[in-house]
């Protein structure tokens, strides 16, 4: 299997002011490795580090020592805007109500890595890239709509489509990587499951996905491999089932649970102290 992002000895150190005392907060001694095709929920309590570390998946943050490969080459060496046709990064639920434009015109912001300097048009190999993701997400009924007349599920599913534009999903998904950080937060449990599905599919079809779940069952029954984050740390890296245990939960989340395999489907039953 071929690796496609590796993390070696990454460290980094951030602090912020406060009114009241200085807060510090670091990543230490981070090696991991990627495999291609992987589907990687990234899990831990609040403040642990997970939205910190993949942020240096994707370049958005660049660290005080150590290296991020991606595809065998140092990802600062990478031109970005070449990267972006490679890497995307979801964030966290983002206000989109001030946004005023149709859906489509929105989407085809994710053209933009495509382009060169002058080229300012849209060709209908664009529409037809925001046409195929559309379908993908099941938003083809929401392009003529305004974004901020959407709700907070359909704006997910949107901002999810941006991401697939940018990557290219005509092409082959393979060589690929989708960084989500808690696209489920705010969202119902029928929006959630629509979500995970189709990052589902999209993971079958070649996209390696890692993506910040607080839902452990979700991660149990959707992802291949789970990542704990403890302080800053990778405490466990390893298939779902490993790292997801009861064990896990009581040192790390503080909670007593029992978990039960039906049909070869994992669930966690949270059990009262």
């Amino acid at each position: 299997m071929n690796e496609i992002l590796k993390v070696l000895d990454l460290n980094f150190l951030y602090s912020e002011e406060t009114k009241n005392s200085e807060y510090t907060f670091g990543l230490k001694d981070i090696n991991i490795k990627v495999i291609e095709k992987d589907l990687i929920s990234v899990i831990g309590k609040n403040g642990s580090g997970k939205s910190t570390l993949i942020k240096f998946f994707s370049r958005i943050n660049n660290p005080d020592s150590g290296k991020v490969f991606f595809r065998d080459a140092e990802i600062l060496k990478y031109d970005k805007k070449d990267l972006s046709k490679f890497i995307s990064y979801l964030p966290q639920m983002n206000d989109l109500t001030h946004f005023d434009s149709d859906v489509i015109d929105f989407l085809m912001l994710g053209r933009y890595p495509y382009k060169n300097f002058l080229d300012f048009g849209y060709t209908k190999n664009d529409t037809d890239e925001v046409l195929i993701c559309a379908k993908i997400t099941g938003i083809e009924n929401l392009l003529a709509k305004k974004i901020n007349t959407l709700s907070g599920g359909e704006r997910q599913k949107v901002l999810l489509t941006l991401s697939l534009v940018q990557l290219g999903t005509a092409d082959d998904l393979t060589g690929k990587l989708l960084i989500a950080d808690e696209p489920l937060t705010h969202l119902d449990i029928n929006h959630q499951i629509e979500i995970m599905n189709i990052l589902k599919t999209l993971n079958e079809k070649g996209l390696t996905i890692i993506i910040v779940l607080h839902d452990l069952n979700l991660a149990l029954k959707y992802t291949n491999k789970a990542m704990l984050i403890s302080n800053g740390r990778v405490v466990k890296f390893s298939e779902t089932d490993k790292v997801i245990t009861e064990e896990m939960l009581k040192e790390h989340f503080f909670i007593d649970s029992k978990i039960l395999n039906y049909e070869k489907n994992f669930f966690i039953n949270y059990l009262p102290n």
